[in-house]
């Protein structure tokens, strides 16, 4: 039993893939298209947890253009590349929908929101660059849109 355990190492250790560092991995930006199963707008955030294939392309982009309109990328820190290794999926996607309840159809609440998430892991600058982006992406495809008001309900008023 030993011989056979010392071969297998050997052998492991012979033909082991080269181990990295540091992967540098992407996260993307943007915002969902519509289409026939994505039916609600939403800003979306997509985390690449692999190396991507041939047929996804060198940076993984043409992959993730199937599902969002990628308006920015940047790369994953450290901290967010080690949950990679625990996903058996090549993306894990977020999606902050604009007609949900907490947003109200708010498009100042969503990046807000989204730059709160990434407060442990993106420097202020940064936030403030993505949140203006999208922003910018946003009104560019929605040139009527409007910032809802909010109507706050009174006690003595109906």
């Amino acid at each position: 039993m030993s011989m056979l355990t010392d071969k297998l190492k050997r052998l492991d250790a012979k033909y082991a893939r080269p181990r990295e560092e540091r992967r540098y991995l992407s996260v993307y930006y943007g915002w969902a298209k519509i289409n026939k199963i994505q039916k609600r707008e939403a800003l979306v955030v997509i985390f690449l947890n692999g190396e991507p294939g041939p047929r996804i392309g060198k940076d993984g982009q043409d992959g993730v253009t199937k599902w969002m309109n990628p308006v920015y990328r940047r790369w994953q820190t450290a901290e967010e590349a080690s949950d990679a290794d625990h996903v058996n999926r090549m993306y894990t996607s977020y999606s902050l929908f604009m007609d949900d309840k907490k947003f109200g159809g708010s498009l100042e609440a969503v990046l807000e929101y989204n730059s709160e998430a990434d407060k442990n892991h993106v420097s202020e600058p940064e936030r403030n660059k993505i949140k203006e982006l999208l922003r910018t992406s946003y009104i560019a495809s929605h040139p009527t849109y409007k910032e809802p008001q909010v109507r706050q309900l009174s006690l003595f008023g109906m």
